[in-house]
């Protein structure tokens, strides 16, 4: 081991430590009920909402993936990432937030598909909505410990394998989980968050000055790969895609709707909403244009390759308490996000699952119990796919996305279509997926042909929303118990903020 490695080691083991001791100290503070472990008790503020909210969102993707793209696309993968995610995201959070957070005080709902199926009462619905969320979510969810293994074992120049740097970020990520739920992943990723943003501003500063400064770097890549400065890699009909798509996901990524849930009040929501997109722009443009220097400084990287492309600078071009840094900040987004998506399952399948089974009356204290178990089994099935991954991390989420992006027309129709109908809602969301998943991988007859260069999202989502308006209208209007108790409550709502 040479002493640069140690280093290394050291401050990221440093780091991991600190995080447990918060997870063991809000553990502390925690009680043993349904409402505290998944939900924090719905009592956090402005700061610590935003920080897990951002946390959530922010993963391998930013500092592994969008860098790898970036290798290959240019400068363009910051705009595609940015356009519209950037500021439409925030604003889908307040437009979902502002009446989810009150039906989820109310009811006592914590997810997607209890909110949407809590609309017209309809365990189908809930159950159908689950299954697709835990599909989409397992293999974006290997993407943090795929992202961990590709840092750790660049930083260290190969002295830790790929399984170990997985390994290590399952451990710390389950230990503070078990300990502290929601409130534990919401302390850490208070934590998480300062250090990645800025951690990534501090990546971006070191490289560049390393590299002569960021106008000089741009010209060496303007020099020796001038397509890496144009958008040739990626025409109007993808770029358009990918707008829309991370746009329409976010609100939608079952780990980011929960903590929509968990603020103290929809004050919350309208704050973290301004705040979001001036990070969201800064940390993506930092990644987009470290990928794209990194074509030019370590070329011939092919495919998946390029996603270690961010550690491998590190390690060639700062300094070695730098690497340790900035390394503990990329094990920052990666973790903020896994604690999240296996928070996240873990409470759909114990909410859409196991309570509308014989476990209904099983108490609070065994619900718990039976929770951190699954966070244990959840965490050891991600480490287990981690290893067996083939693909680059951004051809992962875009598939992940993609399905996400397909719920938000049913969702926002729950919240304030009153017209619309329980069909609607379910071939809605069964005829976005049936095309999304037939146009990607060639099912049900459809070809990919067929999306006109657009990705197989775009239709999917509008197939899905045009058969959504059609049902609505023909079947409509809605009159069931669950509509006319939703719709009341919202006009009591408006009656009260009068």
């Amino acid at each position: 081991m040479t002493g640069q490695v140690a280093v290394v080691l050291a401050i990221v083991a440093a780091y991991m430590l600190a995080i447990v001791l918060i997870g063991y100290t809000s553990g502390r503070a925690s009680r043993a009920t349904m409402e505290d472990f998944h939900m924090a008790g719905r009592q956090l503020k402005t700061l610590v909402l935003f920080s897990t909210v951002f946390g959530a969102n922010i993963s391998a993707v930013t500092f592994i993936g969008h860098p790898g793209n970036a290798y290959h696309v240019g400068w363009v993968a910051w705009p595609y990432f940015v356009t519209s995610w950037a500021w439409m995201t925030p604003m889908f959070f307040y437009l979902l937030g502002r009446r989810a957070w009150p039906l989820g005080v109310h009811f006592g709902h914590m997810t997607i598909s209890e909110i949407v199926a809590g609309r017209w009462k309809s365990p189908g619905l809930a159950v159908l909505i689950a299954v697709i969320i835990i599909v989409y979510t397992v293999p974006y969810l290997m993407t943090g410990l795929t992202g961990a293994g590709i840092t750790l074992q660049a930083l260290t120049d190969g002295f830790i394998p790929f399984w170990a740097g997985a390994l290590a970020v399952s451990v710390v990520v389950m230990i503070y989980l078990i300990m502290g739920g929601m409130r534990g992943a919401a302390w850490v990723n208070t934590l998480q968050t300062a250090v990645f943003i800025v951690g990534g501003v501090l990546i971006f500063v070191v490289i560049a000055q390393s590299l002569g400064g960021p106008a000089a770097a741009t010209e060496k890549v303007i020099e020796n790969f001038p397509e890496l400065y144009r958008r040739d890699r990626m025409g109007w009909k993808q770029f358009f895609s990918y707008g829309l798509v991370t746009a329409f996901c976010v609100p939608m990524f079952p780990q980011v709707f929960m903590r929509l849930l968990t603020g103290q009040n929809p004050k919350a929501l309208r704050q973290i909403m301004m705040i979001y997109p001036a990070p969201a722009f800064l940390i993506f443009f930092s990644m987009a244009f470290l990928g794209m220097w990194g074509h030019a400084l370590i070329p011939n990287l092919q495919g998946r390759e390029a996603d270690a492309i961010l550690p491998l600078l590190l390690s060639q071009y700062a300094p070695t308490w730098a690497m340790g840094v900035l390394g503990a900040a990329v094990f920052s987004a990666m973790m903020s996000t896994m604690d999240s998506q296996l928070l996240s399952l873990t409470t759909i399948i114990v909410r859409d699952f196991l309570t509308r089974t014989k476990f209904r009356g099983t108490c609070e204290k065994n619900q718990v119990r039976i929770s951190r178990v699954l966070v244990l089994a959840l965490t050891v099935v991600s480490f287990v796919l981690s290893l067996r991954n083939p693909l680059a991390i951004i051809r992962i989420v875009e598939f992940a996305f993609a399905g996400f992006a397909c719920l938000l027309a049913p969702t926002i129709a729950a919240l304030y279509w009153k017209r619309c109908t329980k069909q609607a809602a379910i071939w809605s969301v069964i005829v976005s997926q049936v095309v999304l998943l037939g146009l990607t991988f060639g099912w049900f007859g459809l070809q990919k042909s067929w999306t006109f260069g657009f990705l197989p999202a775009l239709p999917a989502m509008i197939s899905g929303a045009g058969v959504l308006i059609l049902l609505g209208f023909l079947s409509g209007p809605a009159d069931d118990e669950g509509t006319r108790q939703y719709f009341s409550f919202f006009e009591e709502l408006v009656k009260r903020s009068a």
